[in-house]
């Protein structure tokens, strides 16, 4: 996935932990935030994690059977009918780790920090799925290693690959395209900077302000839940979508 193409208006979604938040998995930041009482230095840092390998993957067990029981949220679903709504048209790019957008409907989806059903091998560079439970121990299936499998999640101090994709969308914005910036504090990626200050007409939906962002770069800020909001921008982001002239 690349550049926009063709004429019509584009839809960007980027969402973080707060769009899952109301499906019942905890946010990484913030009051009661899994950073709180896990220090990410212990379990998401790629020069510590192998001295920290029995808590980085319990952390990891965690939230991969946290997300095998949680369900899509109206936010999810939103998300999904506007890909379905004007297919080709409609990026879907998250912070998240949890398959919740895949399992609402969404196809494709770029995971920009990993995704928590896959296993990846630093010794061989094999990545594989695994199933929505704790991790087995059982070694990387090629080279048969076992204290060089990380989960599948990027970890602070490691390369992102889609980064890239997403900075080569947000360049490419246009006035008449829309970006959706949802459920994220800014604090890891800035998405003041990258969507705010674009050419696009842009929303921040968050549950509450914040401070890490300058929110007053966004065209629109809505304030609340992700699963109220989404399902209530339908309206104006098929206006926008469906009449480009007005844009």
């Amino acid at each position: 996935m690349s550049a926009f193409h063709g004429a019509n208006p584009q839809l960007i979604v980027f969402s973080g932990a707060g769009l899952s938040a109301e499906s019942g998995l905890a946010t990484f930041r913030g009051a009661h935030g899994l950073w709180e009482d896990m220090p990410l230095e212990k379990v998401c840092n790629y020069s510590t994690w192998e001295e920290n390998f029995d808590a980085v993957h319990a952390f990891y067990d965690a939230r991969r059977i946290a997300a095998a029981g949680a369900k899509p949220n109206p936010g999810h679903l939103a998300v999904a009918e506007w890909q379905k709504r004007w297919p080709g048209r409609v990026y879907v790019i998250t912070q998240n780790v949890d398959r919740l957008l895949e399992r609402a409907g969404c196809h494709p989806v770029i995971h920009l920090h990993g995704d928590v059903l896959l296993m990846h091998c630093v010794d061989c560079d094999f990545e594989w799925e695994i199933a929505p439970a704790a991790y087995d121990h059982a070694g990387c299936p090629r080279c048969r290693k076992k204290k060089t499998v990380k989960p599948g999640v990027v970890f602070f101090g490691q390369a992102a690959p889609h980064y890239e994709v997403l900075y080569e969308l947000a360049a490419n914005l246009r006035t008449a395209d829309t970006a959706v910036v949802v459920g994220t504090s800014g604090a890891v990626l800035p998405a003041d900077q990258i969507f705010g200050r674009s050419r696009a007409f842009s929303f921040l939906v968050n549950l509450e302000p914040g401070s890490e962002m300058d929110e007053a770069a966004f065209s629109a800020c809505c304030y609340g839940s992700a699963g109220k909001i989404l399902p209530t921008l339908t309206e104006m982001i098929g206006h926008r979508m469906e009449n480009p002239s007005q844009n």
